[in-house]
This record gives C-alpha cells, sequence and structure tokens, in this order.
C-alpha cells in the first residue's frame, strides 16, 4: 500500500485530500489571543521554530515563481486544479439526497463565539479537550452543560453540514490522519457520482455529549430531513454511523410519520443497535478515549460520567443477549460475574460501575479545583429509558433498510479482572479481554439485532472506523439512494 491510496474490503479508494475547516485554522485571531493567557511550552516553540523554518525554505525555493492558491469546498468556491478531483457531473433531481449521521465523537465541535475548532484536535489535545469538551450534568435540563466559565461548545455547521463531519482535524495527514477521515471518502465519491452539496447532500453534526434523543438534535435532524426532500424533489436516504443509527431509532420514535412521509430507504453502518460491548463498560472503569489516540483515557472517563450519551450506550438490559457483556472479578477469594441479564431486566452488571466510581474525582482547569464525580444514577435511569424507548421501534414498510457492520475484529465483549482489595482497585487493574466477532467496538450480535426487516446486508472485515473508508460500504449506500432507478445504480457502479 502506498500512501497515495488506501486498501479496502473490496479495492482500491482513492485518499481523501486535505480539506480545510473555516475552524480549523489554527492562525485564527481568537486562538492567537486565547494563546497568550498561557505560558508556551518547549514543544509549542520548537513547533513554531520549525515553521518558520519551513517558511524560509519554501520562500527562498519559490522565489519569482507564484503559489498555487488552496481553497475549502463551501459555497459559492471552485475546486483548486491540483487536486485531481473529476469533474462533477451536472446537477441529477433524480436522485434520493442523502444525509449523513455521524456516531459519538464523529462531530467536529467549535467554540461558538470564535468558532475555533476544540474537538478533535491532536496539537495540545489535553488542554482543549479538558476546557471545551468536559461539562457538568445539568439535572433540571437532563444536559451536560459547561463548566463555570467555560466557552458553549457547539458542533460544526457550515457547508451544509459536511464541514462538520467530512475530516475531524485537516491538518493531520499520514499516517494518522485515516482515522480522522470520518465521511470524507464518501462524500467524494458521492459528489464524483453528481450528488451536490445543499442540494442533494447534507451532514448532520451534533453534539455527541447530549443524549441521542436529545429534542435539539432530534428537531433539527427532522427539521433537515423535510429540507432536503424539498430541495430535491423526493424522499430522503439516510445514512447513520455507530451512535448515529440510534439517534435515528430516537427520530423514528418520536416522529415515525416522517418516515413514512419522507424517508426512503436508511443504511446503518456499525450501529450498536442493542448497545455496545465491553469498551462502554471500560469507558466508566478506567476510561476509553474514542480512539482518539491523544486523548489521555481518564480524561475520556471524566466526560464519560457527565455525558448522557455515554450512559445510553450501556447494552440493553432486557434483549436475549447469546454472548453477553460482563465484567468479572475475584474479591475476598469469590469469583464474581457481573452480567447483562438475558431477556430479563436487570441492572446487576453496572455494580462495578457504579462501586468503582464511588470515590471517583477529576481536578477542574485552570486552577485545579477536586469536583467529586461518581456514577451517576439519575443519568442511568434515564438511559434506560432512552434504551426502552428506541429498542422496539417499527420501521415503515415503505423505508428500505440496509445493513452494513463489521467483522474479523477481535471486539471485547467481557473484562476479566484478577483479584482486587476493594471496588476501587478496578480504576487501574490489570485485566484481560474475552471477544466476539465485530468491528473491535461493536459485537456482530448488536451490529445485526436490529429487528427490521433487510432489503440488502454486507458484512465487511474492518474496523469501526475504517468502515465509512471501505467499497462495500459506498457501493451499499450507491445502492440504497438509486435502488428505485435501475439506470441511474448501474451507473454509479460503474464510475467510480
Amino acid at each position: 500500500m502506498t500512501k497515495a491510496s488506501i486498501t479496502t474490503g473490496g479495492g482500491m479508494l482513492p485518499r481523501p485530500q486535505r480539506m480545510f475547516s473555516p475552524a480549523g485554522d489554527d492562525d485564527s485571531r481568537e486562538e492567537a489571543t486565547f494563546r497568550r493567557c498561557r505560558p508556551y511550552s518547549t514543544r509549542s516553540t520548537f513547533f513554531w521554530m520549525l515553521v518558520g523554518v519551513i517558511s524560509v525554505l519554501v520562500g527562498s525555493a519559490t522565489r519569482g515563481h507564484a503559489l498555487p492558491v488552496r481553497v475549502g469546498l463551501f459555497e459559492g468556491e471552485e475546486l483548486p486544479g491540483d487536486r485531481n478531483f473529476k469533474p462533477l457531473p451536472p446537477f441529477n433531481s433524480s436522485l434520493s439526497p442523502i444525509i449523513l449521521i455521524p456516531g459519538i465523537g464523529g462531530s467536529v465541535m467549535v467554540e461558538k463565539k470564535s468558532a475555533m475548532r476544540v474537538w478533535i484536535r491532536f496539537y495540545e489535545a489535553t488542554f482543549y479537550f479538558q476546557r471545551f469538551m468536559w461539562g457538568k450534568y445539568n439535572s433540571t435540563t437532563n444536559t451536560m452543560d459547561p463548566l463555570p466559565g467555560q466557552p458553549t461548545t457547539v458542533p460544526l455547521l457550515s457547508g451544509f453540514g459536511l464541514d462538520g463531519i467530512r475530516n475531524l482535524d485537516p491538518g493531520v495527514h499520514w499516517p494518522i490522519y485515516d482515522f480522522l477521515l470520518e465521511f470524507d471518502a464518501i462524500i467524494k465519491v458521492l459528489e464524483q457520482q453528481g450528488w451536490v452539496a445543499g442540494q442533494t447532500l447534507f451532514g448532520a453534526p451534533y453534539d455527541f455529549r447530549q443524549s441521542m434523543c436529545w429534542e435539539p438534535t432530534i428537531s433539527g435532524l427532522r427539521d433537515l430531513v423535510l429540507k432536503a426532500q424539498s430541495s430535491a424533489g423526493r424522499k430522503v436516504t439516510l445514512v447513520s454511523h455507530s451512535m448515529g443509527g440510534l439517534v435515528v431509532r430516537c427520530l423514528l420514535a418520536k416522529y415515525p410519520a416522517l418516515f413514512t412521509d419522507a424517508v426512503e430507504a436508511w443504511v446503518s453502518v456499525a450501529t450498536p443497535h442493542r448497545g455496545a460491548g465491553a469498551k462502554i463498560l471500560m469507558e466508566f472503569l478506567q476510561g476509553y478515549n474514542l480512539g482518539n489516540i491523544v486523548v489521555k483515557p481518564s480524561d475520556a472517563k471524566s466526560l464519560a460520567l457527565e455525558a448522557p450519551s455515554v450512559y445510553e450506550l450501556l447494552p440493553f438490559e432486557d434483549y436475549a443477549w447469546v454472548q453477553a457483556p460482563y465484567t468479572a472479578l475475584t474479591m475476598n477469594g469469590q469469583l464474581q460475574v457481573y452480567a447483562v441479564g438475558k431477556g430479563n431486566v436487570s441492572d446487576a452488571y453496572v455494580t462495578p460501575l457504579r462501586e468503582a466510581c464511588r470515590t471517583h474525582s477529576r481536578f477542574l482547569p485552570p486552577d485545579g479545583t477536586e469536583d467529586l464525580e461518581p456514577f451517576n444514577e439519575e443519568l442511568y435511569t434515564l438511559s434506560q429509558q432512552t434504551r426502552r424507548l428506541v429498542a422496539n421501534v417499527q420501521l415503515p414498510a415503505s423505508v428500505r433498510f440496509y445493513n452494513v457492520y463489521g467483522v474479523k475484529e477481535s471486539t471485547p465483549i467481557g473484562v476479566q479482572f484478577g483479584t482486587v482489595e476493594s471496588w476501587a482497585d478496578l480504576a487501574s487493574a490489570k485485566y484481560q479481554e474475552h471477544t466476539a466477532d465485530g468491528d473491535g467496538t461493536v459485537p456482530v450480535e448488536s451490529a445485526t439485532g436490529h429487528g427490521f426487516t433487510e432489503e440488502g446486508s454486507v458484512a465487511v472485515a474492518a474496523h469501526h472506523l475504517a468502515l465509512l473508508q471501505q467499497k462495500p460500504t459506498i457501493d451499499m449506500i450507491l445502492r440504497a439512494a438509486t435502488e428505485s432507478n435501475s439506470s441511474g445504480s448501474e451507473t454509479a457502479a460503474a464510475n467510480y
């Protein structure tokens, strides 16, 4: 494999080029002002010295020659000539409009006032994560609110929502660039096949820390479906990834008539229809950084304990699991196993989470004030209500359902600790994972436990995030969006 291509389960896709976000410029005035409020580290000083040296060298090498101007792909702007994009076909009103819905961690988040990108950031990740992504649960509004004195953080909605889901950190390149691609490859192929941003192609970023059934998220998605339908003059195809599929289930639970009137098809990619496996248990026990290698697991845990959505990702208690998620440990000489009950509504499996977090605390920026942060019983109760709400939703017969899920990746389903002296030891004790088939995050049992009649289904040998870059996934999306028009389907399949 070369740096110019991506190996997929069904062939080679062109590596998506760097995309620029209006909030992604590290030299924004707001951010520059913000940086002056704290001392520079040795690392940051060296970084900017290196940037200066490179600038001098580039200036010397290109003296007398004009450098190409690189612009973003936003409304009113043209494609630069040095990107080797295929010319976009003319607008085709016969295509089903597509709305792309990301999962947890899959939306670019920006500081509301300055539009400075704060998630994801690889440079000084801890600083931005603690100061902008941490929050405190508000039991009155059932939301995660900013910490006192903390700016408000919102999803990036520019570019018809596509900028907020295309590439989570445009400044990062290969080899860690692939982790951040999100919907980039899918957007490129759809644009090449005739979908047009703002007419037949839309993104739906949202604040993934809030409940997946949070009214601003659900009503916003409902309005976007109606807008897309009106713009294209036909029903919409929804494409969801991971927790985005549970957001769609919330939309279906709250607005079932919308699916009959305005939705043509739904492509579910890597959705934990019955909750996540053991990784979500470890989020509460020791922290799980959502695959972001620069976020500390302990910092991710501090976000999780206040975020409604993370509690909602816990395994569905009343689902008849074949391989039930569990935590096992030995205490006082006895082996104790806490598993999700098979067919029985039981919360015994959260006992280790509840007890291990009982004395958990974090230190808040900027002065290090200690904040007690135990397992939130109210949030857990509300999450049970959400799981019951979305568990048995019915998809109208008029909506075609397609399922894409990952296989052949070891996916944690159980966590086995050794001997511990107390519950608090689980926060740092070594453990072994017992695995099942899946995409590394979502077990096959949950990804296929949707309860709907499938129009199409495909198992792809890829991990959770890489599924969005695989050719079989994109083939399924094209099939779903063009299946009612056979000639359109043939054209789409032949041209990329």
